[in-house]
């Protein structure tokens, strides 16, 4: 027989894998006596609901459970290089409060935690009940140690303590996790990595992150740093990147190298319908008025969003050679904004540079999260903890 803790059984209903008492049965392999006894308890500490029944074509229909909305709320916080976004939810992810603020970071960075702080202050005198915090930030970071190691492009983080900086503030329990993997959290659970086992989670915004789950689990690494899609090497002798390599793929196929890649070429006499744009108004330039000139087939952007999403397919295939995913999942606003040409060279790439037999049932597919998905992918690790915490409580008797 499996042995496991409360924490297990319940875990499995707030991550969706099981609704029912019959389905948490069957996948911990616990006798039907024991199971009854620890939902029972569950019930009555309110942690669990009975949230309904299962339909049924004949026999009796199965009693739903679910981890109890009212149980507490949470905070979830991601801290990005152009916008902190800040969203409190019940504690299954219910959205009761959302915000999204610039996060201004050439002002620096105690600039950015004041104004983080002050929204978190009145979120609390909002919502009196939450629980706990979380954060996702698109820097490297120490999970375990709830430090940001550095933030590359922006000065001023490097070894900066998020939780013990967070926690003296608001005297409320923090959790810190990577932006990318916050975002991929949510995907599992509510999109199209839910029921897939082995995905790769592919963020392509102002930077490029991944996130790789294996056999269901987060992959994390050695030191918890997996997942650095953007710094793979994919031109050699290029560009410098701020992690003090050449060549980063982050500097070729993100939206900041997209949009500077257009701009640099028009300053240099390249003929294109955004040659106004970026005379006039350099700084406004963005990745969805090269996708729109794209559209209008203006061929310097059709050119560049090719060439970015070609670089992305090339690193994917050695993803795909490696690790051998069911499904690539693609966010952020490439991948949103420009999905015909950017696609197009990145499935090209992907599929002629990976071994034939590993791509026939590969799935590559848009995320359909927009910016919120890295703040409630904050919120989901926060309760997870808060869940955890509740069991211990409840008394974690292996069963």
């Amino acid at each position: 027989m499996k042995k496991a803790g409360v924490f297990d059984f319940l875990r499995l209903i707030y991550t969706g894998e099981c609704t029912s008492r019959t389905e948490l049965g069957q996948k911990m392999e616990v006798a039907p006596s024991k199971l009854c006894d620890i939902v029972a308890e569950a019930l009555s500490r309110g942690l669990l609901v009975e949230c309904g029944l299962a339909q049924s074509k004949r026999g009796r229909r199965r009693v739903l459970l679910g981890i109890n909305p009212e149980l507490a709320q949470l905070v979830g916080i991601e801290i990005g290089r152009w916008h902190t976004r800040i969203a409190c939810t019940d504690f299954v992810g219910n959205t009761l409060d959302y915000q999204e603020l610039a996060s201004e970071t050439s002002k620096g960075k105690d600039r950015l935690l004041q104004v983080a702080h002050q929204a978190i202050k009145r979120l609390l005198l909002r919502y009196p009940r939450v629980a706990a915090i979380g954060i996702s930030h698109s820097g490297v970071i120490d999970r375990r140690a709830g430090k940001v190691l550095f933030w590359p492009t922006v000065d001023g983080w490097e070894d900066t303590p998020l939780k013990e900086i967070f926690e003296a503030e608001h005297k409320v329990p923090l959790f810190l996790e990577d932006s990318v993997r916050a975002a991929a959290k949510v995907e599992q659970r509510l999109g199209h990595g839910k029921g897939a086992r082995n995905f790769v989670f592919v963020y392509v915004g102002m930077g490029i992150g991944s996130a790789v789950f294996i056999d269901g689990c987060l992959y994390e690494g050695h030191d918890g740093l997996a997942g650095e899609l953007g710094h793979l090497t994919v031109k050699d002798n290029g560009k410098l990147c701020s992690c003090g390599n050449r060549g980063c793929l982050e500097l070729y196929s993100s939206a900041a190298a997209i949009i500077g890649q257009v701009r640099e070429e028009i300053e240099h006499g390249v003929a294109s319908s955004l040659s106004r744009e970026v005379r006039e108004n350099p700084g406004h330039l963005s990745l969805e008025k090269i996708a729109a000139a794209a559209q209008s087939h203006d061929r310097l952007a059709e050119r560049v969003l090719n060439e970015a999403g070609g670089y992305l397919g090339t690193a994917l295939a050695g993803v795909v050679n490696l690790l051998n995913p069911e499904r690539i999942i693609l966010s952020g606003h490439a991948p949103r904004a420009a999905q015909e040409f950017f696609l197009g060279s990145l499935l090209y790439n992907l599929r002629h540079r990976s071994i034939a037999q590993s791509t026939p049932g590969l799935d590559v597919v848009v995320s359909q999260f927009g910016d919120e998905a890295a703040a409630l992918g904050a919120v989901l690790i926060a309760g997870e903890e808060v869940l955890k915490a509740r069991c211990r409580e409840m008394g974690e008797n292996n069963v």
